[in-house]
C-alpha cells in the first residue's frame, strides 16, 4: 500500500520540508534541492564492499543575482550531477521508500535516479540529476526536482544497517 504524502508527513517517515502545503503530494512527498555537486575523483563498488570507495565530489555554487527579487540559480551543462535535498527520513521498519523524477523534470531534459531506501535508514536523501539535453538546465536554489513515495510492506524487517545509517549530507 502507498501512503499519502500527507500521511508520510503526519508520522514523521519525512522531515525537513522547506513547505509542507506545496511539496505534499497525493501520491508522495516532493524533493527539493539543498545542494549540488559534481564528481571530482573515481569511485569503486564490488559484492561485499571491501573495495568501496566513494568518489569525492565539489559543491556547486549556485548563483548570487544582482537584482533583487530574483532566485539563485546553476546553470547545469549535459552530465551527472549529485543533489542533496532538504528533506531527511525517519524510516519505520515497515515502509519502504523510492525516489522518482517529477515531470517537469523530464519534460525540460534531465532524470533524477536513486536507490531503494530501507526501512530503518535515518539521515540524508539524494540522488544523481542528469542533465540529458544538449542545451542543459537552469535549475533554481531550492526547486523541486523529485517526489518520494512511500510503500507499507507486508511485516516489519530488522532494518538498515549500514555505513550511511544516520548521515547528515550526502556530499562526499
Amino acid at each position: 500500500m502507498i501512503l499519502p504524502g500527507k500521511v508520510a508527513v503526519e508520522r514523521g517517515i519525512i522531515l525537513g520540508l522547506r513547505n509542507a502545503k506545496v511539496q505534499t503530494q497525493p501520491c508522495g512527498v516532493d524533493l527539493t534541492v539543498r545542494a549540488m555537486r559534481k564528481w571530482t575523483t573515481t569511485g569503486a563498488v564490488d559484492l561485499d564492499n571491501s573495495m568501496r570507495s566513494n568518489a569525492k565530489s565539489e559543491r556547486l555554487e549556485f548563483s548570487k543575482p544582482a537584482s533583487e527579487g530574483l532566485q539563485p540559480f546553476l546553470r547545469l551543462a549535459q552530465g551527472a550531477n549529485l543533489v542533496e535535498f532538504w528533506e531527511h527520513v525517519d524510516m519505520p521498519l515497515d515502509i519502504m521508500g523510492q525516489i522518482h523524477v517529477r515531470s517537469s523534470m523530464f519534460r525540460s531534459g534531465a532524470l533524477v535516479t536513486a536507490g531503494v531506501m530501507d526501512s530503518g535508514y535515518k539521515g540524508a536523501i539524494g540522488a544523481m540529476l542528469q542533465v540529458m539535453s544538449p542545451h542543459g538546465l537552469i535549475l533554481y536554489e531550492n526547486a523541486k526536482v523529485a517526489q518520494m513515495v512511500f510503500q507499507e510492506m507486508s511485516e516489519k524487517t530488522e532494518g538498515y544497517r549500514g555505513v550511511y545509517q544516520g548521515a547528515q549530507s550526502v556530499g562526499l
